[in-house]
């Protein structure tokens, strides 16, 4: 933006100009001018924003409105670009596994991660044979979509996670076999933190992030340090290293924190791993970032969990508190 000559003196309110002790005039008119018209493009620019934020909002709280609503079979015209997850189950208990499937309009890139825009259209979507049963189909701008498995009172489920702005809300959804569709359920929301199933929600996602973060630490870490300095150097190659571990990470933070938000008694961090590995990406590793990843791979490499959460008393088990422990005395340097 262009400084006033001196000896104008304005004062600028809501995009306009108002009160100028001096008349401007030949080159400081043009001037002046072109400064009114600068002020009054990025007020229409950020009236246009606001609009469409508040229309996102509205749309949002409209999706989040139409609990019950069936979502039947029918054609899909077109799929987003990439195929993000998919979990074969069955879940209309027919004894035939469905498969449940969620794409985004993103481009996958070679190192595992993805080139986000702004916003990217989701798809979440269960094939039951030539049936396809389109559960959410929109463009989330600021967010993103997520989803897990989960069984309710005996019945299998999908968990939709949906993340717009600074809005987040967790979706249920389940067959019914009366009208041979998918039934909507919203339990999380800003007005709505104690639904009755909450609890199983969380259990389900706390599950598949530990998933994502095991698969991270153990098997995607154990190809980083095999690696070691021979490409570490050059940005690029740190990149097609660290960045398959971040991917998982960066998931399974996600649905941590998730999990956490639906039920406190299952909050976990796992920060500092990410911002270890972060740095690892943008500088070329130390030999202490090597031996903290080593740690943390022996710490989870070592047995199979048998049971991560005690659900009767709501509670993580014993054995993973400990390992969340040993993974922070990693980076205190006390293991």
């Amino acid at each position: 933006m262009k400084k006033l000559l001196p000896g104008i003196a304005c004062l600028i309110i809501s995009g306009t100009l108002a009160g100028c002790s001096t008349q401007a005039t030949g080159g400081e008119g043009n001037e002046l001018g072109e400064l009114k018209r600068q002020i009054e493009q990025l007020s229409i620019e950020n009236s246009a924003l606001q609009l469409k934020i508040e229309e996102q909002r509205k749309e949002m709280e409209q999706t989040n409105s139409n609990d019950g609503a069936v979502y039947s079979a029918k054609d899909i015209e077109e799929y987003p670009q990439t195929l993000y997850k998919k979990i074969d189950l069955d879940i209309d208990m027919d004894e035939i596994d469905e498969i449940i499937e969620l794409y985004v309009n993103a481009e996958k890139m070679e190192t595992g991660g993805f080139a986000w825009d702004d916003g990217q259209t989701w798809l979440l979507v269960v094939k039951d044979g030539d049936k396809s049963y389109p559960l959410y189909n929109n463009y989330v701008q600021l967010g993103s979509i997520d989803f897990s498995m989960a069984t309710f009172d005996g019945i299998p489920g999908i968990i939709m996670i949906e993340t717009m702005h600074a809005d987040k809300s967790v979706h249920k959804f389940s067959y019914d076999q009366e009208v041979k569709g998918f039934v909507k359920e919203t339990l999380y929301k800003k007005e709505n933190m104690f639904d009755q199933y909450n609890q199983p929600a969380s259990f389900a996602l706390f599950t598949d992030a530990y998933k994502r973060m095991k698969e991270a630490f153990v098997n995607k870490a154990i190809e980083a340090l095999e690696a070691g300095d021979r490409n570490s150097q050059d940005i690029h190659d740190r990149a097609m290293v660290f960045e398959p571990i971040l991917v998982d990470l960066r998931d399974a933070q996600r649905l941590f924190e998730t999990a956490g938000e639906l039920n406190p008694a299952l909050s976990v961090s796992i920060d500092s791993a990410l911002n270890m590995l972060n740095q690892m990406v943008i500088n070329p590793p130390t030999a202490d970032q090597f031996d903290q990843l080593r740690s943390i791979h022996e710490v989870f490499n070592v047995g199979e969990e048998e049971q991560l959460i005690i659900e009767e008393k709501n509670q993580i088990h014993p054995d993973i508190i400990n390992k969340f422990q040993m993974l922070d005395s990693i980076f205190n340097g006390n293991y």
